[in-house]
């Protein structure tokens, strides 16, 4: 615990320099520097935990409203933190690449490196802490951190709007969040999670409406569908390197949230392992589908966090029911799966958006309809991005295979008590398989129309490959996709000690051994596609050469190419309730037009487009009733009485 401890001013330290040094570099220097040395520190202290060490505690006294600060350390939380600041620390790597055209035209970074390291402060504040106040305050720490980054390019108008969007969703699920802690309170007159878990680990009837409330707070937290609608905006405005974190490390906070409370709750109800099950697959769904159709590389990301936070709740909810039915082994393989597909989603997730990254420092866009042929000006950035892709796709042998068919042992295990029940799990695998269907569909777009072909807008300017603190963090995180897909048993060692505070755990070695054959398929399966590649290769040679047919031109023009809204056109239709598409122009209907024809496509978010919707509707009907209101004192001095009497019974019955 004292190597734990050290951790907290080593961090606030660093932040503290990195914000009161003038030079960039130094500046970068001490961050890089403080969260090297908390990283050591902290993965040294909850290693024995991650081999089955009994949990650290640690209390003492603090001055009101905190009254005690308690530290509670076990496998769960040593699993969060084993992987949290080591990758902090890659994306801080990463800025310093990243931000190096803003240094150079005068703008200091000082404040973006301290953000960082307080990020990695938050991490050990929420990951550690036994006290609702204090967890509160971790939360909150981070999630202005977060906003702070993303609003790094201020000055843009767009990057403000999603900053704002951002702090306001991020605030709705903090009250969310204290209205639980507010009735836990009520029922325990304490602000200790033990306090709490006494509670809730008993039955009664504001037990469902609490789950309920830390459910919808934490789903807020880690944008799940339909609480998603601040991330392809923040993921869209924000510097590469805080997309990544965002989305592979700082949002996995809810997830652990969601997870710590499970364990203070205890045995679950049946319903509550359905409603995981449920919600989880619709956010997957709902983000696939949106992948499909978006333009902007990186908003594209930002809807395949919603899809692949979705995919661990699957696994959330296949534990559940385990535990509920008394099942140790589904309970296993769905938390399991559900684990290491969110440890495995922070690597690959990280990659894809550093490789996003890469490409608007080269091309100063991330934009579909104007990128092509990066490839042959990006080689290695079109290589890493493959990894990231390949792995998000769950193809064999990168580490999203893996994770993922933990997860459909879990629900095709045919354990399930009943046949209907196990009719479900079924039902939810091919759900799953869809999903991966899709996700395939959007990679394969997403590389084809950004890095092959040719360069669609040839003005367009590409510069050289991202420089060496750019390229290694990619590296590391595409080594790293490629280990874990290999020999999962390494991240299996992360996992086991997440699960040693279940009280599965026992049957944790028994239930694991799908983990056993995953290598074996992974392999067998990636050995089919590589003998399926040699061959088509030896055909492709054989194959007869003549000049490209162009449409009656004889050379193909970058215009006669796929865009990326034509490429998923035939798919956004089928599925056009769910993706409403917003044209610009329209397509000439003569066959030799004589004017120049533009169309331009653009798919809304149906969510956010029906959220805007309801709110001008409000202010419509607001404005409308405020006409006719009579602009009389007497009037105004009684409807203020009125709301006066109302508030006043409001705090009578809450005193109550």
């Amino acid at each position: 615990m004292t190597l734990f401890l050290a951790s907290f001013p080593v961090l606030l330290l660093g932040a503290v320099l990195s914000a009161a040094l003038r030079n960039n570099k130094h500046s970068a220097a001490a961050a890089i520097a403080s969260q090297s040395l908390a990283t050591v520190l902290v993965l040294a202290g909850v290693a024995p935990l991650l081999a089955g060490a009994p949990p650290m505690e640690l209390s003492w006294s603090w001055p009101p409203p905190i009254e005690h600060i308690s530290l509670h350390l076990d496998g769960l939380s040593a699993f969060f933190l084993a992987w949290s600041l080591p990758m902090t620390l890659l994306g801080t790597v990463f800025a310093t690449g990243y931000l190096k055209p803003y240094f150079e035209k005068g703008r200091r970074g000082g404040q973006h490196f301290a953000l960082l390291t307080v990020t990695s402060l938050a991490f050990v504040i929420v990951y550690s802490v036994g006290n609702a106040l204090v967890f509160l305050l971790g939360w909150e720490i981070a999630a202005v951190a977060a906003w702070l980054l993303v609003i790094w390019d201020y000055r843009n108008q767009k990057i403000r709007f999603a900053g704002f969007n951002y702090i306001v969703s991020t605030h709705v699920g903090l009250f969310v969040l204290v209205a639980a802690f507010m009735l836990l309170h009520s029922a325990t007159g304490s602000m200790e999670f033990s306090a709490f878990g006494k509670f809730l680990s008993q039955q009664s009837s504001m037990r469902s409406s609490i789950f309920v409330l830390l459910g919808v707070a934490f789903a807020l937290k880690s944008a799940f569908f339909p609480f998603h609608t601040w991330l392809p905006r923040a993921h869209a405005a924000a510097p590469a390197h805080v997309s990544a974190l965002m989305s592979g490390v700082i949002h996995k906070a809810g997830l652990f949230g969601f997870l710590r409370f499970t364990l203070l709750m205890g045995k679950p109800e049946e319903w509550m392992g359905w409603t995981v099950l449920a919600f989880g697959g619709l956010s997957a769904l709902f983000g696939v589908l949106s992948t499909a159709t978006q333009r902007d590389l990186k908003r594209l990301l930002g809807y395949s966090s919603t899809e692949n936070v979705g995919i661990v709740a699957m696994g959330f909810g296949v534990g559940y029911l385990g535990w509920t039915w008394e099942l140790p082994g589904l309970a296993v393989l769905g938390f399991a799966g559900g684990l290491l597909h969110l440890f495995n989603h922070a690597l690959f997730k990280c990659l894809l958006f550093y490789a996003a990254g890469s490409v608007y420092y080269a091309t100063h866009t991330v934009d579909l309809e104007r990128l092509g042929g990066l490839a042959k000006k990006l080689p290695r950035t079109a290589l890493l991005f493959l990894v990231g892709a390949l792995a998000i796709c769950a193809l064999p042998p990168l580490n999203g295979f893996a994770s993922e068919f933990v997860i459909y042992s879990g629900l095709l295990s045919g354990l399930a008590p009943h046949t209907d029940q196990n009719a479900l799990l079924t039902l939810a695998a091919a759900g799953l398989a869809f999903v991966g269907a899709v996700s395939a569909l959007s990679m394969v777009r997403a590389f084809g129309v950004a890095f092959l072909g040719n360069p669609r807008e040839p003005k367009l300017h590409v510069g050289e490959e991202p420089p060496t603190p750019m390229l290694v963090p990619m590296v590391l995180h595409a080594v790293g996709v490629v280990l874990v897909g290999v020999a999962p048993a390494t991240a299996l060692l992360l996992v086991k000690g997440a699960l040693l505070p279940f009280p599965m755990a026992a049957a944790l070695a028994p239930a694991l051994v799908p983990l056993g054959s995953v290598v074996w398929v992974s392999r067998a399966l990636a050995g089919a596609l590589v003998l399926v590649g040699v061959v088509s290769w030896l055909s492709g040679r054989a194959a007869r050469r003549s000049a490209t047919w162009g449409c009656g031109y004889t050379a193909a023009t970058p215009r006669m190419q796929y865009t990326g809204s034509s490429f998923a056109e035939q798919f956004a239709r089928i599925f056009q309730a769910f993706l409403p598409a917003l044209r610009r122009g329209e397509p000439s209907e003569d066959l030799f037009p004589r004017h120049s024809v533009h169309l331009a496509t653009h798919h809304a978010d149906p969510v956010e487009q029906r959220m805007f919707e309801v709110l001008g509707q409000g202010e419509k009907y607001v404005g409308q009733a405020t006409e006719k209101i009579p602009e009389q004192p007497r009037f105004a001095f009684a409807a203020g009485l009125v709301a006066l009497f109302v508030i006043g019974l409001i705090l009578v019955g809450a005193l109550r």
